[in-house]
């Protein structure tokens, strides 16, 4: 959180299992302590350059939002999938993930969240969760689900046959009268597996 009322969301799946992705992740939240910008597609290029030489053949994608106490939300994406608001997916643009390319620039893409709009991250092991069957979870069932609480969506993919790691961030930006008596305009639920 900001102490503007903002908040900065950012969302992120390390390629491989085991140590050397813990160690990654390990990399990365030392490196967003470093990083003194909000602004998110200067943070995806920081935090790129930053795991150039940790990864070594390995990728990163991620997700970064800013969400300002008046709704204005901009979005940068490194590989990751794109976020739903409200039960939809956002159409942003999908770039390189970090770690590929020293080079690589950012796009942002800016929209609006209105009070009680549901911003939903999502990482791919919810999409590719396989039932007894074989059959992924996918992307239709995953829009289906989207809005819902993070901890459902994180359940209900795990109960379809989890195969990756889940994660489900879930946020919502106040109403108005919640906003005058709790002073804050944006909540944040996650729920991790």
């Amino acid at each position: 959180p900001g102490e503007d009322g903002s908040l900065l969301v950012v969302v992120g799946d390390v390629s491989g299992k085991g140590l050397k992705a813990a160690m990654t992740v390990s990399a990365i939240v030392g490196g967003l302590k470093q990083i003194r910008t909000r602004e998110p597609a200067e943070l995806l290029c920081a935090l790129n350059l930053q795991l150039m030489d940790e990864l070594k053949g390995g990728f990163v994608t991620c997700c970064a939002a800013h969400i300002a106490a008046d709704g204005k939300l901009r979005l940068a994406n490194a590989g990751h999938l794109s976020p739903y608001r409200n039960g939809k997916e956002l159409v942003v643009d999908t770039d390189v993930p970090l770690g590929i390319d020293s080079a690589c620039r950012y796009a942002e893409t800016v929209s609006e969240l209105a009070a009680g709009d549901r911003l939903t991250f999502i990482s791919d092991g919810v999409v590719e969760a396989r039932g007894a069957k074989g059959e992924l979870y996918g992307f239709a069932r995953t829009e289906q689900l989207s809005n819902g609480p993070a901890a459902t969506i994180a359940e209900t993919a795990r109960q379809y046959g989890q195969e990756d790691d889940i994660t489900v961030v879930s946020i919502v930006r106040a109403t108005a009268a919640a906003r005058s008596s709790a002073a804050k305009p944006l909540s944040a639920v996650a729920a991790l597996n």
